[in-house]
């Protein structure tokens, strides 16, 4: 059954935004939502593509305290569907959202239909890498929310413990990042994973609740 959404969620440096693109770019996914204003481009490779949730970004502000700011299920989904400019597409549309981490519980049991994907990266490798890719410099998507290096390091700590617990809790477990779990959870691909730039990334894929 296709998901009506796939809730992304990592730290800042989990390299979640290189495997949201892979799977979009490769399975059935509504891209309506990607524009010249939402790319951030690191090197030679589009670092950020595609619309961003979360506080200090242009839509989900109160993305990070879903159970008090959405009693309404129905208005979180309009603000999902409201970064793409065909909505009513029938694919699946990837939200992503670092502070998804702090409402996990929320998503599982008000959204149906829906996936939702965890990745993760050790801290300080995470740390390292965010920093590397641009750090407080990255113009899209606004990393302000997380006021500065300690506050960062923080936070993406506090972002992988709280993915843990909720990996724990639903009794599913983390894998790393292969071509083989792509076609477990996805389906058939001709996707090659890089795994010199992957080797330490882990996900784990959970449904949400059918209602």
């Amino acid at each position: 059954m296709l998901s009506k959404y796939t809730f992304l969620t990592g730290a800042p440096g989990s390299r979640w935004s290189g495997i949201a693109q892979l799977i979009t770019d490769n399975f059935n996914y509504n891209k309506s939502d990607e524009s010249s204003a939402r790319e951030y481009v690191h090197g030679e490779f589009t670092g950020h593509k595609g619309s961003y949730f979360g506080p200090g970004m242009e839509l989900g502000e109160d993305f990070h305290r879903l159970e008090y700011s959405y009693i309404d299920k129905l208005r979180f989904q309009s603000m999902c569907d409201s970064a793409f400019s065909e909505p009513h597409l029938s694919q699946s549309k990837m939200i992503k959202c670092h502070q998804f981490a702090y409402g996990l519980d929320w998503l599982k049991e008000n959204i149906p239909a829906s996936n939702i994907l965890l990745v993760k990266r050790p801290t300080d490798v995470s740390f390292d890498w965010w920093k590397e890719a641009g750090g407080w410099d990255i113009s899209y998507p606004n990393y302000q929310w997380y006021l500065d290096d300690a506050h960062m390091r923080h936070y993406i700590d506090t972002e992988i413990r709280l993915a843990n617990m909720f990996v724990n809790k639903t009794e599913n477990h983390w894998s790393y990042f292969t071509e083989e779990w792509l076609t477990e959870n996805f389906g058939t691909h001709s996707i090659t994973v890089p795994m010199d730039k992957y080797h330490d990334t882990e996900v784990c894929l959970i449904s949400t609740d059918f209602s």
